[in-house]
């Protein structure tokens, strides 16, 4: 069961770079492939399995646990896309976001808490797409990984127990 996991999560991970890549550079993936968003959902299917596999060990009293057992750089990975999907989706609030982009009567606009905030053109409603869909991905980069390290590569520990 651990390698449908495994290969779920490596999936979903590579789904997500894409999308994540092309909202780099500004593509609005959500217009074009609106099941996009599906990957938000898809992250439980990988994470709530590993996070009841990791609760029936020692997971729950050491909360570096999840770098046990793992490649080096597979820590490493997993470290630096917590800082990343952090600052990626931290950062933008910081510039300037002043609303969502929707569509309200034909018309693209910012909205901010249900309230009309101003019109916008429809290529900087294509862009604010975009940075939205680019927050949410980062996260996923993050939660397809893990679960794919710890199904796919992580190693069992000896047990604690004396054989001799």
């Amino acid at each position: 069961m651990s390698a449908v996991f495994a290969g779920l999560a490596l999936g979903g991970f590579i789904l997500a770079l894409a999308a994540h890549v092309a909202s780099l550079y500004g593509v609005d993936v959500q217009s074009l492939v609106p099941a996009v968003w599906a990957l938000h959902v898809g992250i439980f299917i990988v994470f709530v399995p590993m996070i009841f596999q990791q609760r029936s060990s020692d997971f729950a009293s050491d909360r570096f646990a999840m770098f046990r057992g793992l490649p080096l750089w597979a820590s490493a990975t997993i470290a630096a896309l917590f800082a990343y999907a952090f600052l990626n989706f931290f950062l933008p609030f910081g510039s300037g976001m002043d609303g969502s982009p929707s569509i309200r009567d034909g018309a693209f606009v910012l909205e901010q808490k249900g309230r009309l905030v101003r019109e916008i053109s429809e290529t900087e409603y294509h862009a604010r797409c975009a940075a939205v869909l680019r927050g949410f991905s980062g996260h996923w980069l993050l939660f397809y990984f893990v679960p794919f390290t710890h199904f796919a590569l992580r190693r069992k520990e000896p047990s604690s127990g004396s054989d001799a």
